[in-house]
């Protein structure tokens, strides 16, 4: 069975309308679609996929800047696979570091997020990356089923 990965293009790609930018560079790299849906992400759901998060980092407002940043958004969220390649390690590459001002220049994130961890903490919110991809096989099932099972 080939395995997958889930991603979410977050709230920023799309008031940017870099979703199709971005997805177009997943696909040129040989990811193939499996499954995709349009999201309108309430709180449950947004603080169940941020769950762990929320209670391992150490930024006393996180919980609201999760809520701030996605309650009432649009998402737009795909599982993909590709033929020869390990989907998980593969999308991780192309998309970058987290923080897209360390992310390289050729990376998804390098080439089209404009924002950093200082900026978005001196505003109070999340920093603004553009897509979320699973970084495990055990966080993509989590994740897939999540979301695509709501």
């Amino acid at each position: 069975m080939k395995k997958s990965t889930f991603i979410m293009l977050k709230p920023d790609a799309i008031h940017r309308n870099l979703d199709q930018t971005v997805m177009d560079e997943l696909l040129h790299a040989g990811c193939k679609i499996k499954r995709f849906d349009t999201v309108k992400v309430d709180e449950s759901l947004i603080l169940k996929h941020y769950e762990d998060v929320i209670k391992n980092v150490n930024i006393p407002q996180f919980k609201q800047r999760v809520l701030n940043e996605y309650v009432g958004e649009t998402v737009k969220i795909y599982e993909l696979e590709h033929d020869n390649q390990d989907v998980i390690s593969l999308v991780r590459e192309l998309i970058g570091a987290t923080e897209p001002s360390k992310a390289d220049p050729q990376s998804i994130r390098g080439k089209y997020a404009d924002d950093d961890y200082e900026r978005s903490s001196n505003e109070d919110r999340l920093v603004r990356n553009l897509i979320h991809a699973s970084d495990s096989q055990e966080s993509a099932k989590k994740e897939l089923e999540l979301w695509f099972n709501r």
